[in-house]
Parts: structure tokens; C-alpha cells; sequence
């Protein structure tokens, strides 16, 4: 049997399920879908002619499917689909909710959680409705799964919006959970996903506490913290994203999302330019000054004379507010590789866990190939990891596909053995401390 612990609901369906929704919503939202695919892809979709170009359920397919190594804006321009497609009501949430849970059932997966995320500036009875029309979901798809013979385990995990009503939308999470008994048994984690850039970890240290805080005084109603970082960093060095892993696991988050930057081979990045803000920079850099010698005790890195040189440089730079252009050379590469060997072993001396999803990688990650991906890294550096499908629907996969991947990757039979029964141990509700392993 097997434990998925990232998994985003929406994502998870079927190019034929989607399709026929599609279909029979009289309604669709095309702009969201449209506008995003042609500044990602160049190309104009007319939706009037959509079901027409797209007649059959091969062409369809074609375009649903993200298969191809592009960045992040490449893949939500496919996932918009799914929201342009969907009518999004209190009655097709439930029932896509339970359909899922049956499908993984019918896949050997026997606990799972969901994420999923509302639009921006929900109204809150909306917002508590659709929690609750997931909730049911869950239940009904187990009920519908033991009546096939199988048991399941399946909750819900919401995924706030990084630059807007984060507190808000807690506090009426929260408050649901207090006096609906369904949704406090279900609902076991928070999630922050979507564009990462622009939003650095240390922003949501505060709320962080407070989410930590609440989980002290009410273990029954405990939320784990997972939090996509590292996975899509067009804005920053591979050094400044590996630092946001640390910081987010500094700060309290139990689950990490990919993880790419952290875990990828240094020789990936072999002469490329990249850009970060003069702001990230300096944050780089004064972090650098301030673990320097931990840094250092897993091999070759700057002088401290070099780091302060280049601090003062942008502190006095008439470009202060432009990006700085950093050239990914040898050196660099030996010193990215001693930084991200500290950070690993960082992660691994904490209680946090990286959940690797060898597909997604792959694709928005543009990981060229097998010896690149950073779970076989995760591995050797004894990181506590578990893997999961991400967005199966879009990526033609499915768990069972993503464990036969790690196998391409390098891992051994034994490694791949201990990654799945480890994983019922990381699961949100164990992490936050609301129940305890048996």
C-alpha cells in the first residue's frame, strides 16, 4: 500500500474526466485559461471553436497533458484549463472529491491528502461551503471504496494564498474546525503553493508561530505546515532558493515541496547567468556571513573577505534597485555544492520532510535527465523524503508510476521499500502532533 502526502485535488483529474465536464458546463471561465496560454505558449485559442479543434478526447489530451520540460508559467497555463473548465459548485466539488478518493483507492493508496485552493478574496460562506462539500467528498469516497473491499484514508489539506488573506482565511478555517466536527477530523494541514517567487519564507515567520502556537493549545484541531519552496526560482541563484529551504525549515514548516534547487545536481546550473534582486542578494550574503562557519565544514566556499567585498559592493552600487547577474562558473559550482550539502544535512537534523514528486521535477523543474534529479541526493544525504504523484491528472501518472521512477533515478528496491513505509509516519496529523505513531 501506499501514503501520498502531495497531491493537489484538481490536479488529480483525469484528461477523460476533465474533458466530459468540460463538455457540459454551459459556463466555462476561458479567459483564465486563454489569456495564460497564450502569453505562456504564443499561441491563441478561440473558445468558441474549442470543442471543435478539440473533438476528440486524443486531442484534448494532447493539450491537458503537461509532458515537456518548461517553467512554472508553462505548467499553470495548462492547469487553468482545469479551472476555466470546471463550474467549481458546492455539488461537483463533492462529487470529484469522492471519485479521486476511489480512484487512489483503486491504486493502492491507503491514506492520501488533498490540497486545494480557493480564488482570491472568497466570500467566507462560499469559503466554508466548499471545505465542507471536500469534506463530504472524502467521507463518500471511502464509503465508496469499502464497498469495493478497500480501505482508505483521505484528508484535506487547504492551500492559502501567499500575497493575500492569509491570516483571514486561517482564522475562518479555524473557526469551521471548532464547530464542525467533520471538517476538524478532515481537514489536517496547510499549504502555501503556486508562483513562489517574490515570496520569500521569512515573511510568513510570524504566522508560522502562530500556526505552531495554536497547535500547542489544541492538538485535537493541529495543522501540519507543508510549504512548496525551491521548485520554481527564476528569480534568484540556486544559492538564494537553497537558503529558502532552510529558512523554511527554521521557521517550523513539517512538509517541503520539492525541494529542487537544494537536491540538484550543481553541474546542472554549468555556466548559466542568474539574476536576483540586489535585496535577495544582500540577504544571501548576510546570511552567508552568518553561518559561515557551519557552511564551511562541509567544504570549500568563499572567503569571508570575498562575501564582505561583494556585500559593501551592493550596499554602494548605484544599481541598487536593478538585478545583479551572477555567472554560475566551476568555483561556484564546488561552493553551491558545499552549501547545499550543509543545508541538507540541516533538513536531516530536523523533523521536517521533503516530499519529492520525480515527474513534476522533471517538467518544471527542466531536470535534464535521471543522474540530475535530487531525490537520489535526498537519499544519500539521509533526508527524511516521501514521494508524491503532484498534479497526476496533468502529468499522465499516478503514484505507483512515480515509485517505478525512482527506481530510473538510482534508487535501490531497498530504498524505494523504506520510502514507502516511511511515509505513513510523515503524515500531516502525526507531524502536528495531533495524533501519535503507534
Amino acid at each position: 500500500m501506499y501514503c501520498e502526502l502531495h497531491n493537489h485535488l484538481y490536479g488529480s483529474l483525469t484528461a477523460e474526466r476533465l474533458y466530459t465536464i468540460g463538455k457540459r458546463n454551459p459556463n466555462p471561465r476561458w479567459n483564465i485559461f486563454t489569456d495564460s496560454y497564450e502569453k505562456a505558449y504564443g499561441r491563441i485559442i478561440e473558445p468558441s471553436k474549442f470543442f471543435e479543434e478539440y473533438d476528440t478526447l486524443e486531442k484534448f489530451s494532447k493539450l491537458y497533458y503537461f509532458n515537456h520540460r518548461g517553467p512554472f508559467p508553462e505548467f499553470q497555463a495548462k492547469f487553468n484549463l482545469i479551472i476555466a473548465l470546471v463550474p467549481f459548485t458546492i455539488d461537483e466539488i463533492k462529487n470529484i472529491t469522492e471519485q479521486i478518493v476511489l480512484d487512489h483507492a483503486r491504486e493502492n493508496v491507503s491514506h492520501t491528502e488533498y490540497r486545494i485552493m480557493f480564488p482570491p478574496n472568497e466570500e467566507r460562506d462560499i469559503f466554508e461551503r466548499r471545505i465542507q462539500a471536500i469534506c463530504c467528498g472524502l467521507e463518500e469516497g471511502e464509503a465508496l471504496a469499502l464497498k469495493e473491499g478497500l480501505n482508505i484514508r483521505s484528508e484535506a489539506i487547504l492551500s492559502l494564498h501567499r500575497n493575500q488573506n492569509t491570516i483571514e482565511n486561517y482564522n475562518w478555517l479555524k473557526e469551521l474546525m471548532a464547530k464542525d466536527s467533520l471538517v476538524n477530523d478532515r481537514l489536517t494541514g496547510i499549504d502555501f503553493c503556486h508562483i513562489e517567487e517574490g515570496f520569500p519564507p521569512k515573511e510568513k515567520e510570524g504566522f508560522f508561530n502562530r500556526v505552531l502556537s495554536d497547535n500547542k493549545i489544541d492538538p485535537n484541531s493541529a495543522l501540519a505546515i507543508v510549504y512548496h519552496v525551491a521548485e520554481s526560482y527564476e528569480d534568484k541563484t540556486p544559492f538564494s532558493a537553497s537558503r529558502w529551504v532552510w529558512e523554511s525549515v527554521k521557521y517550523g514548516a513539517h512538509r517541503l515541496g520539492h525541494c529542487i534547487a537544494l537536491g540538484v545536481d550543481p553541474k546542472y546550473f554549468a555556466n548559466s547567468i542568474r539574476k536576483e534582486s540586489t535585496k535577495e542578494r544582500v540577504d544571501q550574503l548576510n546570511w552567508e556571513l552568518t553561518h559561515y562557519e557551519e557552511i564551511t565544514r562541509f567544504g570549500e566556499y568563499y572567503s569571508r573577505q570575498e562575501i564582505e567585498k561583494n556585500l559593501k559592493e551592493c550596499h554602494h552600487s548605484p544599481l541598487s534597485n536593478q538585478n545583479v547577474k551572477i555567472h554560475i562558473d566551476e568555483i561556484s559550482i564546488r561552493y553551491l555544492r558545499t552549501l547545499q550539502d550543509y543545508i541538507l544535512n540541516f533538513v536531516k537534523e530536523s523533523n521536517s520532510v521533503i516530499e519529492s514528486c520525480p515527474s513534476s521535477n522533471f517538467y518544471i523543474g527542466m531536470i535534464h535527465n535521471a543522474k540530475e534529479h535530487p531525490l537520489k541526493r535526498f537519499v544519500e544525504n539521509k533526508v527524511k523524503v516521501t514521494i508524491g504523484s503532484d498534479d497526476p491528472g496533468i502529468f499522465d501518472t499516478n503514484l505507483q508510476k512515480e515509485y517505478t521512477m525512482a527506481k530510473e533515478i538510482g534508487l535501490s528496491e531497498q530504498e524505494i521499500e523504506t520510502i514507502r513505509t516511511k511515509s505513513f509516519l510523515y503524515t500531516s496529523a502525526l507531524l502536528s502532533g495531533r495524533t501519535k505513531s503507534s
